[in-house]
């Protein structure tokens, strides 16, 4: 996994959620809880959060239990890359 950051300068900013489209069975977010968190010497306000990666020449795997759409396992597999990077 990879951390990365984003400036960011409201409390709705840090509630945010979001997906990878090469990744739909995930979902992302920030670590940090609120805005005092966030806070850097010089003003700005910056979350982080961490990405998936995988390694090149491996591939990473993701199986569940379900009963949609008459599937009863689902499973997904991610090839080589970083996933979940903010849009």
């Amino acid at each position: 996994m990879a951390l990365r950051t984003v400036i960011i300068t409201t409390e709705s900013d840090l509630t945010q959620t979001w997906t990878d489209s090469s990744c739909l069975n995930m979902s992302w977010s920030f670590i940090e809880q609120n805005m005092e968190e966030c806070y850097q010497d010089d003003g700005t306000y910056v979350a982080s959060y961490e990405t998936l990666e995988v390694p090149i020449g491996e591939t990473f795997s993701m199986t569940y239990l379900c009963d949609h759409e008459g599937e009863k396992i689902k499973t997904y597999t991610l090839t080589s890359g970083e996933y979940g990077i903010k849009p």
